[in-house]
C-alpha cells in the first residue's frame, strides 16, 4: 500500500485475515477456514500469492529510486541523469623486444607476466636491423587486474629463438571491472548533487564519471603568494586520480576545468583544443599502498568452510575498498563485516603494509596515499575451540 508514508509492504497474517473475511463473506460467516479445511488451504495459497504480487510490486516501486533500484533498474535511473554504468575493459600498453634482425611477430602472438596474465600484439612488429621493435599488446581477458605494473610482461607463451627478450617499460593501463551497483549509485548521488562543471564538486563528479577512475582527491592553492603545506605554487590546482588512462584524465580535466586555471603535477598530456591550439594538461596519481591482513578466526558447526574463507577475504577486502585517499586503516573497522558473517564466533586482524610485519596498530596513510588490496595479500587461519 502507498501512502503519505511511503510503500506499506502486506504482512502475511494481514493477507491471510483479508482473504478468510472474503471467504466468509461470500460463503457464511460459519464458513470453515482452518489451516486442514478446504477454505482454509485456499486461503492460505491466496495470502501467499497476494504477499508475492505486493513484494513485487514494492520492487517496482524502488526501482525508481537511486538508494533502493539495483541491477538493470539502477542502469534505468542512471538514463535520467545522463549516465551509464562503467563497462568491463580491457588493459593495454606497449611492449618493447630485442632479437633477430628482421624477424616478424604476427599479430595475436600472447606474452605473459609470471602471475599468467596474458596480452596479444594487436598489429604485426617487424624488428629492425638493431633487432629491436615495439607494438601495442592488448590483455586477453576484461578487467582491473591486468593493469600490470612495469617491467612484469616478460614471458612468450610459445617461445620462439628469434625473441631474445620483452619486457614492457610502463604499466598496462586502461583495465577496468564492470561497475558494481554501490560503485555506480554513488556516482548517480554525486550527479544528483552537483552536475558535471567547472566547480570542485563538478570537476570531482566528472572525473569520477571517467572510464576506469576510481578515486579523486584535489588541492587548490588559492594563496596569491605562497606555496601551500603541500608545495603546491600559489593559485594552481592540484588533481590526485586513481585509475582511468591518463589520457582520459587529461581530456576531463580540460573538458570540465574552468579556463585560465593554472595545473600542477608531475604528469603531463597535451589535448587539442577547438581552435586547434595544444593544451598541456598537469596532474598526479596517489601512491597506491598494499595493505596486508591476518585474520584468526573461531567458528561454530553452521560456519560453510568451503565459501567461508572468500567470504572473510570478501569481507576484509570490502572495507579497505571503501576507504578513500587519504583515510587510516583503522583495525576495529574489520570487525562488523567479518561478524556478519553466519558462523564466526571470534576474530583476531592483524594488518600492516609488509605482509612480515603486521600487528593490531592502525595504519595511518598521507593525504595522496591510498590503501589497496587483493586476495593473495589475506590470510585466513582459523584457530581450534
Amino acid at each position: 500500500m502507498i501512502d503519505e508514508n511511503g510503500y506499506t509492504p502486506l504482512n502475511y497474517d494481514d493477507a491471510l485475515d483479508t482473504v478468510q473475511g472474503f471467504i466468509r463473506r461470500e460463503n457464511g460467516e460459519d464458513t470453515n477456514v482452518s489451516p486442514r479445511s478446504f477454505w482454509g488451504t485456499l486461503a492460505r495459497v491466496m495470502a501467499k500469492i497476494a504477499v508475492n504480487i505486493d513484494q513485487n510490486g514494492e520492487n517496482v516501486h524502488d526501482s525508481g529510486y537511486i538508494q533502493q533500484s539495483t541491477g538493470v533498474n539502477l542502469d534505468r535511473v542512471g538514463g535520467n541523469y545522463g549516465l551509464m554504468r562503467k563497462q568491463a575493459e580491457a588493459a593495454s600498453v606497449t611492449l618493447s623486444f630485442t632479437g633477430t634482425a628482421g624477424y616478424v611477430i604476427p599479430t595475436g602472438t600472447v606474452f605473459m607476466d609470471d602471475k599468467g596474465n596474458e596480452f596479444y600484439t594487436v598489429d604485426d612488429c617487424q624488428l629492425d636491423v638493431n633487432g629491436v621493435g615495439s607494438t601495442i599488446v592488448v590483455s586477453s581477458e576484461l578487467g582491473s587486474q591486468y593493469n600490470v605494473d612495469a617491467g612484469t610482461i616478460v614471458n612468450q607463451q610459445s617461445p620462439v629463438e628469434e625473441i631474445d627478450n620483452v619486457t614492457n617499460s610502463q604499466a598496462a593501463e586502461g583495465g577496468q571491472d564492470m561497475e558494481t551497483d554501490l560503485d555506480f549509485r554513488n556516482r548517480l548521488l554525486l550527479a544528483s548533487n552537483s552536475n558535471e562543471s567547472g566547480t570542485i564538486n563538478g570537476v570531482y563528479t566528472a572525473l569520477m564519471n571517467t572510464q576506469g577512475v576510481t578515486a579523486v582527491k584535489s588541492v587548490y592553492n588559492a594563496s596569491i603568494s605562497d606555496n601551500d603545506s603541500y608545495g603546491n605554487p600559489p593559485k594552481t590546482v592540484h588533481y590526485y586520480v586513481q585509475g582511468g588512462t591518463d589520457q582520459d584524465v587529461a581530456n576531463t580535466i580540460f573538458r570540465v576545468g574552468g579556463g585560465g586555471i593554472t595545473l600542477y603535477g608531475s604528469l603531463s598530456k597535451t589535448v587539442l583544443d577547438d581552435s586547434g591550439s595544444i593544451q598541456t594538461i598537469f596532474f598526479d596519481r596517489p601512491q597506491e599502498t598494499p595493505i596486508y591482513v591476518k585474520a584468526s578466526i573461531r567458528v561454530s558447526d553452521s560456519f560453510d568452510q568451503s565459501e567461508g574463507t572468500d567470504d572473510v577475504k570478501a569481507a576484509i577486502e570490502g572495507y579497505i575498498e571503501s576507504l578513500k585517499m587519504g583515510d587510516t586503516v583503522v583495525t576495529n573497522q574489520f570487525f562488523s563485516n567479518i561478524y556478519a558473517i553466519d558462523g564466526i564466533n571470534y576474530a583476531d586482524v592483524e594488518i600492516g603494509t609488509d605482509k612480515n610485519k603486521l600487528s593490531t596498530n592502525n595504519i595511518a596513510l598521507t593525504a595522496f596515499e591510498i590503501p589497496v588490496i587483493t586476495d593473495d595479500n589475506v590470510e585466513v587461519d582459523y584457530v581450534s575451540n
